[in-house]
């Protein structure tokens, strides 16, 4: 990169600077080039100085399973991938134990040592993983007390412990297993640490999956009983009064009398949102489901200590599995102590019949950039360990990615903040359980041939070509204005009671998500507690809109922040069943906070399980415009679904001017108590709102409400495309300071970008703005300045709120060409001029 820019440099020098000051411009990038090459890499890898980085800061590869494979095959293998794919690294030795340590106490790294000397003589770059995951058998027979062991269920399963054979079977609070764990890692960090060649290194894998997140097995219920006795300072009627253990006279005398959450009677079998079930104290089900947390925190803490005690020279991360909002962890704890946070992205698996949309796959990658660990910055990058490239199953094989699917789904995650990316796997097993995970070569796929091959070679030059756009420096040029927050203790407090069978904490954090993501804005998510403590300006300096999604429990601290934010100008958008509850798990007897902030009062609530619906509709609708609902359910355009959940919303009295209802119910019940659905309150004299959306309201229906949020706050947006399979960004190159259109095509028809240029389905385009063809978008922050000129030049605005009255209409001019020439008049609404999304306009 530095040779680059002296290039530059030289030129555009005068020619009567001469050639000795051009030699002097390359010989200093010669002598800063280590320098240079060390910062990038500290930079990228968020690891030690000494973790080499690729000389575009990326790290393109594949997981490469060498044990699976005949030793004969490996040398070709290693150059194919290095010299034919174009890949830089690969991923190894993650489920090795049994070779390295066949039998107690006997360590064997012959074929590691080969593996490692084989991927260096080729110039592969290695991720190791620690073995960890997959315990050998003598080790499972000798020591039953490393078993883990399933809740109780009506189902039969009746305590069992997880038997040999599969994975993750093991308990993370065995003090045995975390003997023998201790001492694996240690060995592989005395041999391998100083490799350079070793750049990464990975702590277990998929941490928490597969149900092994919750143990019921003696190890976790001693480690259970001394969380809790370590919680409570030792007192046991501190315990039952937090719980609540009055009630059905569950009282503990004693700290040994408390059972690890089982079946109980009254019981059920789990519902089909719930991982597992138990009828006990809802405040002992959340605590319970915070020791499994810590349980798994510590686990990897015991590795990333051991490796850094040995300094080895590699970063260290994790790969994170999929759904952590089903799981009892918090990822934002697990990658605390390390260098970067790491992500298996399967948008498909087994059993998958169609793609899912993109805006879900969009949030789950801004929730891991999130996860980041350089201080709750957001801007350190990420890395997929895992992303999906061929029909994935154990036993049921799911959706094929179409042609282009995967390059499509890579270079989201690259927009969305990963610097480094592996495709699992190189070549499909013939045997073991994941025979049936295709990958970039399927079994009778010939190196260097194939389509995927094609594909995944595709990928990483379209990366390397744009690198520059995806480095920490051009992500932190291109900052989020929103922010979606979320609580881990809110999502325990979900997973034990749901309220709804059609309740899951990803479905309300994509409704609210949704509609801002289709505007085209970057939008980061992140724990709220990374925000606290700080201050209303410092935050609104940072995020000009937050959105809170059934944020059950609100951390301490939080709401205070938050009243401090709207009345300083910001814009916060609340979901429903928000902070009734508080940390200890109790109902709070007082109205929510969130909704008082908002100006609403909860009159009425309903759950709205699966199979059944609520009509909600636009206040401002009308008879004649055909609002409401049919008798199939199907709505006009003034019209929407909710699901899940509905709370019935009455207008506090002191801030009847200020709030207005956006959403009614058009029911007999809730419609005919008049109440609302969805409101917002504006703040005087900071121009603030907050935004209630009291039910599952369809987010298709939200995006009117979230494009009018993002232009009072004057935040930039592409606006709403047609295709809800189009995927649009802005990115601001750190280097050249070029601001760059990042287009995706997720889907199986056409789509037109912002810039007016048709995209083919599967296609990615990387453009600079002002270089597409047909028209350019209007830009909402262009709006945003146009609209405040004019307020200024006409004076006329509604006391406090900022808002223009009495103007209905005004002369718009678009620029074709260099031309000028008269479009439509477009009529100001009370929110703002409301300019049409096809014109690019200058409001005079």
């Amino acid at each position: 990169l530095l040779f680059r820019r002296c290039r530059k440099i030289m030129q555009g020098a005068s020619l009567a600077a001469g050639p000795a000051f051009r030699s002097l411009l390359l010989v200093t990038a010669a002598l800063l080039l280590p320098l240079q090459c060390q910062a990038l890499t500290h930079l990228s890898m968020g690891g030690s100085d000494d973790a080499a980085a690729d000389e575009d800061g990326l790290w393109l590869g594949v997981a490469y399973y060498p044990e699976q494979w005949p030793e004969s095959e490996m040398e070709l293998d290693l150059k194919e991938i290095k010299q034919g794919l174009g890949a830089n690294i690969i991923r190894i030795g993650e489920f090795m134990w049994s070779m390295l340590e066949p039998r107690e106490g006997d360590f064997n790294f012959t074929f590691l040592d080969k593996v490692i000397d084989s991927a260096e003589s080729v110039g592969l770059k290695i991720m190791l993983g620690t073995p960890t995951a997959t315990m050998p058998a003598w080790l499972y027979h000798t020591y039953p007390e490393v078993r883990m062991r399933v809740p109780d269920s009506p189902d039969g399963y009746l305590g069992a412990h997880a038997g040999f054979g599969g994975r993750r079977q093991y308990s993370f609070n065995s003090d045995t297993y975390r003997k023998f764990s201790a001492r694996i890692v240690s060995k592989l960090a005395e041999r391998y640490g100083k490799r350079e060649s070793i750049v990464v290194w990975q702590v277990d894998n998929e941490l928490g999956h597969e149900g092994s997140d919750v143990d019921v097995s003696e190890a976790s219920a001693r480690a259970w009983r001394t969380w809790v006795q370590n919680k409570y300072h030792g007192d046991i009627q501190a315990v039952n009064e937090a719980w609540g253990t009055v009630f059905w006279s569950t009282t503990y005398g004693h700290f040994n009398e408390i059972p690890v959450p089982g079946y109980t009677i009254p019981g059920a079998d789990k519902r089909p949102n719930e991982a597992w079930r138990s009828n006990l104290s809802p405040g002992m089900l959340l605590d319970f489901r915070r020791f499994r947390r810590d349980s798994i925190t510590d686990f990897a803490n015991m590795q990333v200590d051991i490796l850094k005690s040995h300094k080895v020279l590699g970063a260290i991360t994790t790969n994170a599995p999929g759904g952590p909002w089903g799981k009892a962890i918090d990822h934002n704890h697990i990658f605390a102590r390390m260098d970067f946070a790491a992500y298996d992205n399967y948008p498909v698996w087994g059993g998958s019949t169609s793609a899912p949309l993109p805006s879900t796959v969009a949030l789950a990658l801004d929730r891991v950039r999130g996860w980041g660990p350089a201080n709750g910055s957001t801007h350190g990058g990420f890395m997929v360990a895992e992303q999906l490239i061929g029909a994935q199953g154990h036993d049921i094989i799911g959706y094929t990615p179409r042609p282009g699917q995967a390059k499509a789904w890579t270079a989201a995650a690259f927009t969305h903040g990963a610097l480094h990316v592996l495709f699992f796997r190189y070549r499909a097993a013939v045997f073991g359980q994941e025979q049936f995970c295709f990958g970039v070569l399927d079994h009778t796929t010939e190196r260097g041939t194939g389509r995927k091959w094609a594909e995944a070679k595709e990928t990483f030059a379209l990366a390397r070509a744009h690198a520059s756009l995806w480095s920490p420096a051009s992500a932190a040029a291109s900052p989020a204005s929103v922010a979606l927050l979320y609580s881990t203790d809110s999502v325990f407090a979900w997973q034990a009671q749901p309220q709804s069978t059609a309740f899951d904490p990803e479905v309300e954090a994509h409704r609210l998500y949704s509609p801002f993501w289709r505007n085209g804005v970057r939008v980061d998510v992140l724990a709220a507690e990374r925000l606290l403590p700080s201050s209303a300006a410092a935050l609104l300096a940072r995020y000009r809109v937050l959105l809170l999604p059934a944020l059950m429990i609100v951390p301490d601290g939080l709401v205070a922040l938050l009243k401090g934010f709207v009345g300083l100008g910001g814009s916060l958008w609340v979901g429903f069943r928000s902070d009734v509850k508080d940390a200890g798990g109790r109902v709070r007897r007082e109205a929510s906070a969130l909704a008082t902030l908002s100006g609403v009062r909860v009159e009425e609530i309903e759950a709205l399980n699966l199979g059944s619906f609520a009509s909600v509709e636009r206040a401002n609708a009308t008879a004649a415009a055909g609002a409401g609902a049919g008798a199939g359910g199907e709505c006009s355009s003034s019209c929407a679904r909710a699901t899940v959940w509905r709370e019935g919303l009455s207008v506090l009295e002191p801030d009847r001017d200020a709030t207005e209802v956006l959403f009614r119910y058009s029911d007999r019940f809730f419609g005919g108590l008049g109440l609302a659905a969805v409101t917002r309150k504006r703040f005087a004299p900071g121009g603030g709102s907050a935004t209630y959306v009291g039910a599952g309201v369809d987010p298709l229906a939200l995006e009117p409400l979230a494009s009018e949020t993002l232009d009072e706050q004057g935040v930039e947006r592409l606006g709403v495309p047609a295709s809800a399979w189009l995927e649009q960004a802005v990115r601001t190159d750190a280097g050249t300071g070029k601001r760059y259109l990042v287009a995706i095509n997720h889907g199986d028809e056409p789509a037109e970008c912002a810039d007016g240029a048709t995209l083919e389905p599967y296609s990615v385009r990387i453009a600079e703005r002002g270089e597409a063809r047909g028209r350019e978008a209007p830009g909402a922050g262009r709006r945003a300045r146009a609209r405040a000129r004019l307020r200024q030049r006409l004076g006329r605005q509604t006391e406090g709120e900022g808002q223009l009255t009495g103007w209905r209409a005004v002369v718009v001019l678009a620029k074709v060409g260099d031309a000028l020439q008269l479009s439509n008049a477009h009529r100001i609404s009370d929110s703002g001029v409301d300019v049409s999304p096809q014109e690019p306009s200058v409001l005079l």
